[in-house]
């Protein structure tokens, strides 16, 4: 494919097109024409001196020479790739031609500070990631587990299944306030105070939760719980932005989800046999001195991740290995033959400064405050919905949390009635299946997503678009969608219990797997605004959920169970097949939207 590029504000060219093998795409379509001064490649070089000045010496040298000037050249346009290509998209595998080996370019490019979270060592991002782990555990718990108690909640308070529904919907009113709130803080002040703050209020709810008695108490606690665990989606999505580069960032959204999982299906069963044999107190109980617990370990263990540069400079194209066995050979024949003038100017740019590593106090800092307009950045949110990919993952994850609210509460009415009358425990154990099935989703959405898009780049001329990730959808969506049907059809009638649990299964692969690419493809895309993004991310999620489980009954009654789930499954269906259009024109849309996305960093403060 030939390159193209246009002039716009703010860049001196514009590139779009595809990087083919070796560059291929920069020479004739038989590779017959030799490069040289005049051609279009060499006029096209011309375009931007600052970046390619130190090879204009190269411009004479033979064919051979010149394809390798082209690849040299090449790789300068992959570290300025943020002039070049639209949000999103980037060169993510460099071909070493000395040693012919492939290597996965670092994006976002970082400094040579050590304090920058992307140059952290492994053990640094896998203890904060540990702690968030941990904590989304927690949190999710808190949010989940109550269903599992009604049945013994309505014999020992003054509520009935109606109040308890009413007190889920205030639960998520408070999950879709609260990011609203709380966020553009995390962003101006840090992530630390965030989480900090958050598992203590959830400690402290929990602990109330254990001991109370009356209907407002219930209200009181959920609306709590809701506004503090609200952070959790998205800070630990900017938490993901500033730890890792893009082609791992699957695997760690994987490791997020993970604990979603455990939080929202293990731990209600845990919980669900724990309440049977010592109450539903006592559950609370325990997640009251895990969260406790975690928030020392927060205060004393978790490092800020908001990175704020202390020095610019310009630095050499990071690259990582694929093949970790081979050692890059050093090619210094074309450092040796630039001219004086271009050899000086090459040395000067490559010249790292000089940091210095921060010492424990400071890594543990309560505060990382930055000079964005707190109010600028309260409303960013309401024009970052707005863009498409923002909105398709609202819509994506706002489906699953939907479904997932009503699975959750219908299976504690549904099991604990005839014909299958479990007690807490067997409805605890109904979250088994969708474990399960949330497990394998998180593993096909996580790490196969990374290995997947490294593939596709590969045959996409080592460029990577954020999109790449959604072609796994195909499976998610339909796998969401039948599941949904699969339980309420089998439940309804009653059948052998173990067929709801896998349409469970079957739902929670689904949901597990197109949120992670869902977030992912969204980080990629729009880093600078992920957490702006995750806002609306969140309140739209929480938001239509919130009259889920008051409509549940009345729903139910006058539907009936079989046919509403039948309405919810090809809901879900149409829905997630909004991915086919983002597939096909989603680089289009990023390539017409650049000017609006640069203007809402540029309010941002960040430009």
């Amino acid at each position: 494919m030939g390159l193209a590029y246009r002039r716009r504000p703010g860049a001196t060219f514009w590139v779009r097109g595809l990087v083919r093998e070796e560059m291929a795409h920069l020479l004739p379509p038989k590779g017959k024409r030799k490069v040289g001064p005049g051609t279009p490649e060499i006029e096209l070089l011309k375009l931007q001196p600052e970046v390619f000045g130190p090879f204009d010496s190269l411009i004479t040298r033979p064919q051979r020479e010149g394809k390798k000037f082209i690849l040299t050249a090449a790789r300068a346009m992959a570290a300025h790739d943020e002039m070049m290509y639209p949000p999103g998209t980037v060169t993510l595998i460099d071909f070493q031609e000395a040693t012919e080996t492939k290597r996965v370019v670092l994006s976002p490019q970082p400094s040579s500070d050590p304090n920058e979270p992307l140059n952290w060592p492994l053990w640094r991002k896998n203890l904060n990631m540990a702690l968030i782990f941990g904590m989304t555990i927690a949190a999710f718990a808190v949010l989940m587990i109550q269903t599992v108690f009604w049945q013994q909640m309505v014999v020992d308070m003054p509520v009935t299944i109606t109040d308890l529904s009413n007190a889920q919907s205030a639960q998520l009113a408070g999950l879709a306030v609260g990011c609203l709130f709380f966020i553009p803080l995390t962003v101006k002040y840090g992530r630390r105070p965030t989480y900090i703050l958050s598992t203590a209020v959830l400690a402290a709810t929990a602990w109330w939760s254990a001991k109370m008695t009356t209907l407002w108490e219930l209200m009181v606690t959920s609306v709590v719980s809701g506004l503090a665990g609200a952070i959790n989606e998205t800070a630990v999505q900017m938490t993901i932005a500033d730890l890792f580069f893009v082609h791992q960032r699957g695997r760690a959204n994987g490791v997020y989800f993970v604990a979603v999982n455990f939080g929202s299906f293990l731990c209600p069963l845990a919980a669900g046999a724990q309440a049977a044999t010592q109450g539903w107190r006592f559950s609370y109980y325990a997640l009251s001195i895990c969260l406790t617990i975690l928030f020392v370990a927060f205060c004393f263990l978790y490092e800020e991740t908001k990175y704020v540069p202390v020095n610019i400079g310009s630095v050499q194209v990071a690259t990582h290995s694929i093949e970790d066995d081979q050692e890059a050979k050093t090619d210094a024949t074309s450092q040796d033959k630039l001219s004086p003038l271009n050899r000086t100017r090459s040395q000067s740019i490559s010249s790292p400064p000089t940091y210095q590593t921060h010492t424990y106090s400071q890594r543990m800092r309560l505060w990382t405050p930055t000079d964005e307009s707190l109010w600028k950045v309260f409303i960013l949110p309401l024009h970052v919905i707005t863009l498409p990919h923002v909105m398709f993952t609202a819509l994506q994850f706002a489906s699953g949390v939907a479904w997932l609210v009503l699975l959750m509460a219908m299976t504690s009415v549904i099991f604990s009635a005839p014909p299958y009358n479990f007690d807490t425990s067997g409805v605890g154990y109904m979250t088994l299946g969708p474990f399960v099935g949330n497990v394998l989703g998180n593993i096909y959405g996580g790490p196969m997503s990374d290995w997947f898009v490294l593939r596709i780049a590969k045959r996409n001329g080592r460029l990577f678009e954020p999109e790449m990730r959604l072609h796994q959808l195909c499976v998610s969506v339909v796998f969401m969608a039948g599941g949904l049907i699969m339980f309420g059809v089998t439940s309804d009638k009653g059948l052998h219990w173990i067929l709801p649990s896998i349409g469970g299964a079957l739902f929670a692969f689904g949901l597990g797997s197109t949120g992670e690419i869902a977030f992912t493809m969204l980080i990629d895309s729009y880093t600078k605004l992920t957490a702006e993004a995750f806002v609306g991310v969140a309140f739209l999620r929480n938001a239509v959920s919130i009259g889920i489980p008051s409509a549940m009954v009345p729903w139910w009654t006058a539907m009936g169970l079989s046919n509403m789930y039948i309405v919810c499954g090809f809901v879900s269906l149409a829905i997630g097949l909004l991915y086919v259009p983002l597939v096909i024109w989603g680089k289009k849309i990023r390539i017409a939207l650049t000017p609006r996305y640069e203007s809402l960093i540029a309010k941002k403060g960040l430009s």
